[in-house]
C-alpha cells in the first residue's frame, strides 16, 4: 500500500494541492520541511493577522462543502455497496469453511519458531533501552560530544545514523518477521511472549481459528458500513500513558475542558461533542451501557456539571464507560473543529495504551468504530511496543494516522528528534510517512493559551496542525473517513485473493494427486473385485468335492463292513450249549462294535481330509489378501456326534435257522437228521438205505407197518441236529438280523451323510471367513475409493468455488481501487 500512497523515495503528497511535492531524504529535517522556510513565512503573516469573514468567503466555503459533500455521498454509497458486498463474500467463505475446511495458506520465507522467539527477545530488550528512556539520554549516550571540526560533524551523523538503524531494526524486525502475507486473516497465535508456527497446528484447529477471524472480520465490516453511512466523524485521540492527550484536546478546543495534570489522570473514554448537538446545553452525560446511550432518555445516563469532571475522570473505580460532554465552541465556523457547519465531530479523549491490559485492550476496540485516528506521542518518550502494536493493527484499515509529536519544545536537538520519530513512523506507517508534511507534528500542546477571551495568537506549529487536522478531518473527508474503509477492503479483498488462490492451487493439486491414485489403484481393485468372484467359485468346488468324497468314501466302506460283519464274530469263544444266550449277546455286541469302530475310523478320516481342504482354502486366501486368521478347529468336527449304535433283540428262534415254508424241510431234515446221527451214533444208514429198497420189493403196506419206527428214529436225530447246530444257527441268524436292521435303519447313509454334513459345516466356516475377509477387503478398497472420488469432487467444487471467488475479489477489487480517496480540497 505504501506504493499507492508515496509514489518515488520522499514524494510526499500535500492535502493542500492536487500536485505532488517531492522531499528527497536528505531534506527531510530541513527548516524548509517543518515550517521553518518560505512556506513558514507566508504562514506567519497568516497567523499574525486576524482572520476577516467576508460575505463572498463565506458563500465560497459553503460552495467547498457542498461540493465536497456531493462527492463524499457518492463514494460513500459506492463503498457502502463493496461493504455489503465483501462481507457476503465473506460469510460464504465461512460457510465454505465449515464444510470443507479451508487451507490456510503456508507462510514462505518465515522464520522458525526460535527465530522468532530470538527476534522478540532482542526487541524487547531493546524496546527497554532504545523507547522507555528519554530520546534526550539516548542521542547524548550515542552523540558525545565533539568539536565543530568537519570530521567531528561526519562522526556526528555516523552516530545519528547508527541511533536511527536501532531503532529501524526494532521495528521492522517485529513487524516483519511477525506477519505473513495476510493482512487481516493473519492467524497470529502467540503462546506467553512467543509466536506459535500456525502451520504446526492441526487442520481443526486451523479451520476454528480462521473461522473466529472471519467472524471478526465480518463484524468490523459492519461497523466499518454503519462508520461510513454515518453522517456525523469521530476523531479518536489516543497515544501513550501521559502523553499529553487531554492537555492536546483542550488545546483543539480553546478551553480547560478535560483534566489534565503531569501525572496520567484520564481512565475513562470522553467523547467531546458540540453543544448544539444536547440543545445547546452544555453539560455531561455519565454513561453505564454505551450501546443502550439515547440523549433523549435520561434513564440511559447522569447528568455532571463540567466543573466537576475533573473527579469523575481521574477515578479509577468509576463505573462508567464513557462520559458524553456537551460543549460550545464560540470560534467562527472556519476555525472550529467541533461547530463547523459541515458534519458533526466527536472528539473522543481515550486512556493511555500502556494503563492497563483492560484499558488497552479497550482503546483497541474503539478504534475500529473511529474515523480518523489522532495518536499523541511523547518527543521524550517515543513509540513503546503498546504504541507500535496500535499502529501496526490499525495500519489494516487506517493507511493515514494523525501524528502529534508533543512536548516538543522540551527537545534540544528537534532536528535529530525529527528524524529518529520520522524513520519509526516509516516503519510503522508508511502512507503517513508519505503525508508527513500534513499528517505529523511537532507541537507542545500546553503552550496554547487557554483563557477565555485571550486574543493571544496560538504557536505557529500548533496553529498549522489545528489546520491540518481541520482539512483532514472536515475539507478531505473522502480521505479522513473513506480512506480506511478502502485500505480495509483492500486489505480484506487482498486476503481473500491470497486464500482463495492457495485454495485452488491445492484443491487442484489435491484432484491430480487423487485421479493419479485412483488410476494407478485401478488395476488392484479389478484383480480384487477377479479374486473375490473368482476364489468363491473355488472355495464352493473345493469343498463340495471334499464333502462328496468323504460320504461316497464312508458308504462304501461302511457298506463293505456290513456285508464282512461275519468276520467281527469269527474270533468268538463259544461257551456251550448253556450259555448259548449269553453267545448271541455278544454276537450282536461284537457286530455293533465292529460297525462303530468303522464308523470312528471314518471320522478321523473326514478330519484328515477337512483340515487339508482348509488349509487349501486358507492358502487360497492368502495368495490374494495375505495373511489372515485361521477360524476353525477340526479337531471339534465330531465332539458332539450322538451314540447311534445297532440294536439287536435277541428272540427263541434266533437258536434255530429252520424255514418252515419249505414242504419238504422237515422230512429232508429228519432224513438228514437219522442219517447223521445213525452214521455217527448208531450205523443204521445202511439200514434206512435197505428198508427203502426192500418198501419196494415187499410192497406199500408192509413199509407202513415200518413207518412209526422210522419216524421216531427221524424225530430224535432231527432234534441232536438241531442242538449241534445251534451255534451256526445264532451266528447266522443274527448276522441276517443286524444287517437288516442296519439296513432298515439307513444307517450307513445316515452316518456317510452325518460325517460329510460336519466337514462341509467346517469348510464353510472356513469358507465365511475367507469370503467376509475378501469382502472386507473389498469394502476398504471400495471405500477408500470412495472417499478419494469424493474428495475428488470435493476439490472439484473447492476449484469451482474459489476460482469464482478470485474472479469476484478481483472484480471488487478493481472497484474499490476506482474509488479515489487520494483528492484534497483546493483552499
Amino acid at each position: 500500500m505504501a506504493a499507492q500512497y508515496l509514489g518515488a523515495k520522499g514524494t510526499s503528497t500535500s492535502s493542500f494541492t492536487n500536485q505532488k511535492i517531492r522531499l528527497p531524504e536528505d531534506q527531510l529535517s530541513s527548516p524548509d520541511y517543518f515550517g521553518v522556510g518560505k512556506r513558514s513565512e507566508v504562514w506567519n503573516r497568516h497567523s499574525e493577522q486576524p482572520s476577516k469573514t467576508t460575505p463572498s468567503s463565506v458563500q465560497q466555503h459553503r460552495l467547498n462543502a457542498q461540493q465536497e459533500q456531493q462527492i463524499f455521498a457518492d463514494k460513500s454509497t459506492r463503498l457502502l455497496d463493496l461493504l455489503t458486498k465483501t462481507s457476503s463474500a465473506i460469510k460464504d467463505l465461512r460457510e465454505f469453511n465449515g464444510h470443507h475446511m479451508v487451507y490456510y495458506p503456508k507462510v514462505k520465507d518465515s522464520p522458525s519458531g526460535n527465530e522468532h522467539a530470538t527476534i522478540q527477545r532482542q526487541a524487547l530488550e531493546r524496546s527497554q533501552t532504545l523507547i522507555n528512556m528519554p530520546i534526550e539520554s539516548e542521542l547524548q549516550r550515542h552523540m558525545p560530544k565533539r568539536s565543530n571540526s568537519l570530521s567531528g560533524l561526519q562522526e556526528d551523523q555516523e552516530e545519528v545514523k547508527a541511533a536511527t538503524e536501532a531503532h529501524r531494526i526494532l521495528t521492522s524486525e517485529v513487524a516483519n518477521a511477525f506477519r505473513s502475507k495476510l493482512n487481516v486473516l493473519n492467524l497470529d497465535v502467540k503462546v506467553g511472549h512467543h509466536i506459535a508456527d500456525v502451520n504446526n497446528l492441526a487442520q481443526e484447529s486451523i479451520t476454528a481459528l480462521l473461522d473466529d477471524r472471519l467472524a471478526q472480520s465480518i463484524a468490523h465490516i459492519e461497523k466499518i458500513h454503519k462508520r461510513v453511512a454515518d453522517t456525523s466523524s469521530k476523531v479518536l485521540v489516543t497515544g501513550d500513558l501521559n502523553a499529553g492527550k487531554s492537555t492536546f484536546v483542550n488545546a483543539l478546543l480553546k478551553r480547560e475542558i478535560l483534566p489534565s495534570d503531569q501525572q496520567p489522570c484520564t481512565s475513562t473514554f470522553c467523547e467531546v461533542l458540540d453543544a448544539t448537538l444536547n440543545d445547546g446545553v452544555e453539560q455531561a452525560h455519565a454513561v453505564k451501557d454505551v450501546a443502550a446511550y439515547n440523549r433523549a432518555d435520561a434513564s440511559t445516563y447522569e447528568v455532571i456539571e463540567l466543573r466537576h469532571l475533573y473527579k469523575t475522570v481521574i477515578d479509577e473505580t468509576s463505573p462508567y464507560k464513557m462520559l458524553k460532554i456537551y460543549t460550545t465552541d464560540r470560534r467562527q465556523t472556519e476555525e472550529s473543529l467541533l461547530h463547523n457547519g459541515v458534519v458533526d465531530i466527536a472528539l473522543i479523549d481515550s486512556p493511555g495504551l500502556n494503563t492497563d491490559s483492560l484499558k488497552t485492550t479497550a482503546v483497541f476496540a474503539r478504534q475500529e468504530e473511529i474515523d480518523v485516528v489522532v495518536f499523541v506521542v511523547s518527543a521524550e518518550n517515543h513509540f513503546t511496543l503498546s504504541g507500535k502494536e496500535f499502529l501496526w493493527n490499525a495500519a489494516n484499515e487506517k493507511a493515514h494516522i494523525f501524528i502529534v509529536v508533543n512536548r516538543f519544545d522540551s527537545i534540544r536537538d528537534k532536528d535529530r528528534c525529527k528524524r529518529l520519530i520520522l524513520e519509526q513512523i516509516r516503519q510503522l506507517s508508511p502512507a503517513t510517512y508519505a503525508d508527513a508534511d500534513d499528517l505529523v507534528h511537532f507541537v507542545s500542546a500546553g503552550s496554547v493559551d487557554l483563557e477565555e477571551g485571550s486574543h493571544k495568537l496560538d504557536p505557529e506549529e500548533f496553529a498549522r496542525l489545528e489546520e491540518r487536522l481541520r482539512a483532514f478531518v472536515l475539507e478531505n473527508r473522502v480521505k479522513s473517513k473513506l480512506s480506511p474503509a478502502k485500505n480495509y477492503l483492500l486489505n480484506i479483498l487482498s486476503d481473500l485473493h491470497v486464500i482463495s488462490e492457495s485454495n485452488h492451487d491445492e484443491a487442484s493439486k489435491d484432484l491430480k494427486r487423487v485421479e493419479s491414485q485412483l488410476q494407478a489403484d485401478q488395476p488392484a481393485y479389478e484383480r480384487l473385485m477377479s479374486a473375490r468372484d473368482r476364489i468363491f467359485d473355488q472355495i464352493e468346488k473345493l469343498a463340495e468335492d471334499s464333502v462328496r468324497s468323504l460320504q461316497t468314501f464312508a458308504h462304501t466302506r461302511l457298506d463293505a463292513t456290513v456285508d464282512q460283519i461275519e468276520g467281527a464274530i469269527s474270533n468268538l469263544e463259544y461257551p456251550g450249549l448253556f450259555l448259548i444266550w449269553q453267545y448271541a449277546q455278544d454276537v450282536v455286541d461284537s457286530m455293533a462294535h465292529t460297525l462303530q469302530k468303522e464308523v470312528k475310523a471314518l471320522e478321523s478320516h473326514a478330519k484328515e481330509t477337512t483340515s487339508t481342504t482348509v488349509d487349501e482354502i486358507h492358502q487360497l486366501g492368502t495368495s490374494e489378501i495375505g495373511e489372515y486368521p485361521r477360524t476353525v478347529d477340526v479337531d471339534s468336527m465330531f465332539l458332539k456326534s450322538r451314540d447311534r449304535r445297532i440294536f439287536v433283540e435277541i428272540e427263541a428262534t434266533d437258536f434255530f435257522d429252520i424255514d418252515f415254508n419249505d414242504k419238504f424241510s422237515i422230512l429232508s431234515m429228519s432224513l438228514g437228521a437219522v442219517t447223521m446221527v445213525g452214521g455217527r451214533v448208531m450205523g443204521v444208514q445202511n439200514v434206512v438205505s435197505s428198508i427203502w429198497n426192500v418198501s419196494n420189493v415187499v410192497g406199500v403196506n408192509t413199509v407202513r407197518r415200518w413207518m412209526v419206527p422210522a419216524m421216531s428214529v427221524a424225530g430224535v436225530g432231527l432234534v441232536v441236529y438241531v442242538v449241534s447246530d445251534m451255534r451256526h444257527a445264532v451266528e447266522r441268524k443274527l448276522s441276517r438280523k443286524f444287517k437288516a436292521a442296519v439296513k432298515d435303519s439307513n444307517h450307513n447313509e445316515g452316518q456317510s451323510y452325518r460325517i460329510a454334513r460336519a466337514s462341509r459345516k467346517t469348510l464353510r466356516i472356513e469358507g465365511w471367513e475367507l469370503q467376509n475377509q475378501i469382502q472386507k477387503a473389498v469394502d476398504n478398497k471400495e471405500k477408500m475409493r470412495g472417499e478419494m472420488v469424493q474428495k475428488a469432487q470435493l476439490s472439484e467444487e473447492a476449484m469451482k468455488y474459489f476460482s469464482g471467488v478470485l474472479n469476484q475479489t478481483h472484480e471488487m477489487r478493481s472497484k474499490v481501487e476506482s474509488v479515489n480517496t487520494e483528492e484534497v480540497a483546493k483552499l
